[in-house]
């Protein structure tokens, strides 16, 4: 395999994992705080509920790095994340998300930060490991800004011409295709994880 293709999965993993739990309340928080009914206090405490799964999932997970592969760390984290978007997708009440947003530390950080780790540590070698992070940390940006960038046209498809006039139907509907689309996307990394890393 490509040792190019190989970073490019990497990139496309390492952010892809993240989007479910950040980058639906990162690039659309006004609509998922009218469609889930939430306030911006509730879905903090989502986030605390997160970091605190993913803090006590950090050093196990690096241990279980040293015993499993990355691909199969990688692959199952990012499909297991897809699975919870699509819970996600039914608009669950406050306790339940708080339940996903558990899971999601399990999964982003128990299952798959320490696998990233070593899957670039070892594309770096040796001798280029500043080179490998630096790609997949810009790479990792270039993905979050090309999926949010499609995700907004997602919605913008639902969405009438003038946003401020969406019903809370019309809201609802295209947020969950967002979710389905960060979902997918997902997925489809989680089966390149294993195919090809």
């Amino acid at each position: 395999m490509s040792r190019y293709l190989y970073i490019v999965i990497l990139i496309l993993a390492g952010e892809m994992v993240f989007g479910l739990p950040f980058g639906t309340a990162r690039f659309f928080r006004p609509t998922m705080l009218e469609v889930f009914g939430f306030t911006n206090t509730q879905l903090g405490d989502l986030f605390a509920v997160y970091g605190i799964t993913a803090m006590l999932s950090y050093f196990p997970g690096g241990a279980i790095a040293d015993h499993f592969s990355a691909r199969t760390l990688s692959a199952a984290s990012l499909i297991a994340t897809a699975l919870g978007g699509l819970y996600m997708a039914t608009i669950p009440g406050a306790w339940q998300m708080a339940v996903l947003y558990g899971f999601w530390g399990m999964t982003t950080i128990f299952l798959f930060w320490g696998a990233l780790i070593r899957a670039t540590r070892e594309w770096g070698g040796k001798s280029e490991q500043g080179m490998a992070f630096g790609i997949l940390e810009g790479g990792r940006g270039v993905v979050a800004a090309l999926v949010a960038s499609l995700m907004v046209m997602v919605l913008a498809f639902y969405m009438p011409d003038d946003a401020r006039l969406a019903t809370d139907e019309q809201r609802r509907i295209g947020f969950q295709m967002v979710v389905l689309g960060y979902s997918a996307v997902t997925f489809v990394a989680g089966v390149l994880a294993w195919l090809f890393i």
